[in-house]
């Protein structure tokens, strides 16, 4: 089997390894595809924050909401993308799998579940924005609604499959999506915000060990907005904030992960790779570096989670402090970082990409061959 990094068929996420490396398997095969147009959107969104940086944009407002609409589009609508993907590995109808996961992105249901009010349907709560973003639980609905398609396609009637198969498939797992697996991602959420605002108010350095060493996973399930609310209550009493800091060690640790395999690989494909998702990590742009290549190998993630807990316990040591909580994480952050606090920032930021990095380098992962005259570009389409 062609084990390849960026083949067009990914080895199935069903086949060989234990669980968790099938699962890592199935993620980042899903994001293969994907990768392109993530690299492309990210680029273009690091680009417009270093214009602002500069203080360029800003005296022209409907070119600054193109620009953000253009690099934006795809993060945001990214759970469509992901089912249609995760919908062709599994064998299922693409489209159907497109169909429920740009369900949630209703204008009027998006203005009802932003709206504040407790929204409930049948007595049965229903999804809130956060987990609409959730990568675990759109692939978890996708692939539940792939078995769902298949059972209906065996027993239902040919002369009734057309109507019938989409029409029911849609309906199940839609449902079991807004009124039984969101409200359950959603009090999950909850609790882990309530638990980490507790450790940040009584252990300290601990809490930023746990939420630097745990802030990739959050992201994957979508709960990496579970601080927000803890953050912007900090500013309001406090008039500054040190979760942040926290999550820009965990940011630099994505990128040090990615220049690790920069380093360590033998293949061109993997090298370009690794370098181009590896600079956008540093510019605050995280998913392509995680999906496309710490999952991807396995062994890097684990040092991205090993450096974003050394980094986060660092910044907390320190009290490192931030002014506000910036719209992209990364090295166009620092300038939100409380005066006196900046060089531990630097240092914090430092310790989670050096030890990412050289984590990475020494344990090593299961590179691959390279190919000559193939395009990286191709080869991910």
């Amino acid at each position: 089997m062609n084990q390849e990094l960026l083949s067009k068929e990914t080895p199935k996420a069903t086949i060989g390894g234990n669980t968790i490396s099938r699962l890592f398997d199935f993620i980042s095969g899903v994001f293969t595809p994907i990768l392109p147009a993530m690299i492309g959107a990210g680029m273009i969104k690091a680009v417009i924050y270093v214009l602002m940086s500069f203080g360029f944009l800003l005296s022209d407002p409907p070119m600054y909401t193109i620009l953000l609409a253009v690099s934006d589009g795809l993060f945001y609508f990214l759970p469509i993308f992901v089912a249609a993907s995760a919908a062709r590995r599994l064998g299922s109808n693409v489209f159907v799998a497109a169909a429920i996961g740009a369900s949630v992105f209703h204008p009027q249901l998006t203005a009802l579940l932003q709206s504040g009010e407790e929204i409930r349907f049948a007595g049965l709560s229903v999804i809130e924005p956060q987990a609409t973003s959730s990568i675990i639980l759109i692939l978890v609905v996708v692939w539940m609604a792939s078995y769902v398609e298949k059972w209906l396609d065996r027993y239902i009637p040919c002369w009734l499959k057309l109507m019938a198969v989409p029409t029911l498939t849609l309906v199940i797992t839609i449902s079991l999506m807004m009124f039984a697996f969101g409200p359950l991602w959603n009090y999950l959420g909850e609790y882990l915000s309530d638990g980490f605002g507790w450790l940040f108010d009584n252990t300290g350095v601990l809490a930023g060990l746990l939420l630097g060493g745990t802030m990739a996973v959050l992201i994957i399930a979508g709960m990496q907005y579970i601080m927000i609310p803890i953050m912007v209550s900090s500013l309001a009493a406090l008039g500054y904030d040190q979760i942040f800091p926290v999550v820009l060690a965990a940011t630099l640790a994505q990128a040090g992960a990615a220049f690790g395999v920069l380093f360590k690989s033998k293949n061109g494909k993997v090298k370009t790779l690794a370098f181009w998702t590896g600079l956008l990590a540093l510019l605050g742009v995280t998913e392509p570096a995680m999906y496309g290549v710490a999952m991807r190998f396995k062994k890097p993630f684990v040092a991205v989670l090993v450096g974003g807990a050394l980094g986060g316990a660092f910044m907390v040591l320190f009290e490192t402090k931030s002014m506000a909580v910036g719209g992209i994480t990364g090295l166009l952050s620092l300038g939100i970082i409380v005066g006196p606090t900046l060089v531990y920032a630097i240092w914090g930021m430092l310790i989670s990409f050096v030890s990412a990095g050289v984590i990475t380098y020494f344990i090593g992962f299961k590179d691959v061959k390279e190919e000559p005259h193939e395009s990286v570009y191709k080869k991910m389409l």
